[in-house]
């Protein structure tokens, strides 16, 4: 399993990411260049591709907060080597129109309020046009995995499956990220719940997901 190091927006919170493990960052434009910053407003966030000379790691998750970056975002990424990726928080048509140009690295986002019907029709179709994307972002708003049933017919549309550790939905809380983490590690190991685990984690907590998660 891949373990994604959530947010890792500055060059110097990426120097002090483990290359074993993947990176999130969040995108915007801005005039001709992309920035790497969550927040709106902000110009003096580093560029992409200063943050890019600095990227040794496993795997990136492009998570673009505007859409129509996707061509300037992917010759970067391909001018510096970089090829296991996907875009993330990208809406439904231009996720369409970048898979049928040939982009398969993209993430469809299911949860309790985001219908897995959706992401496998997306698939069904892509699949009759010879084309297809890659990934499934997992959300949950109760903490809890997804149910069995779902990720088995996510995986038998072509998907792999990365999940958001539940901390992601309480930063404001650190104290309590180990505790939520670990609960969910726990539901993943129960009997029953081989198609639940996952082939990613997005985390704020990478080193207890590797030390913890070994299945």
């Amino acid at each position: 399993m891949i373990v994604i190091h959530h947010r890792r927006n500055t060059v110097a919170e990426l120097a002090d990411t483990d290359p074993q493990f993947g990176v999130e960052i969040d995108l915007r434009n801005h005039g001709d260049d992309i920035l790497v910053t969550h927040d709106p407003f902000i110009t003096r966030a580093v560029l992409l591709q200063d943050w890019l000379k600095q990227y040794r790691h496993r795997f990136l998750i492009a998570n673009v907060k505007e859409e129509g970056l996707e061509p300037r975002l992917t010759a970067l990424l391909a001018e510096y080597g970089v090829s296991d990726f996907f875009i993330l928080d990208e809406s439904i048509p231009f996720i369409r129109k970048y898979a049928l140009e040939g982009l398969p690295n993209f993430a469809v986002r299911v949860s309790e309020l985001e219908s897995i019907e959706t992401a496998i029709r997306i698939a069904s179709y892509l699949h009759g046009e010879n084309r297809s994307i890659n990934w499934i972002w997992a959300d949950s708003f109760t903490g809890m995995p997804l149910h069995p049933d779902e990720a088995l017919a996510l995986r038998q549309a072509g998907y792999r499956i990365c999940i958001v550790s539940p901390e992601l939905h309480h930063v404001n809380d650190p104290a309590s990220y180990e505790a939520r983490a670990l609960r969910y590690i726990e539901a993943l190991k129960e009997p029953g719940m081989e198609s639940s685990r996952p082939d990613m984690v997005c985390t704020k907590c990478p080193l207890l997901w590797g030390s913890n998660y070994s299945i």
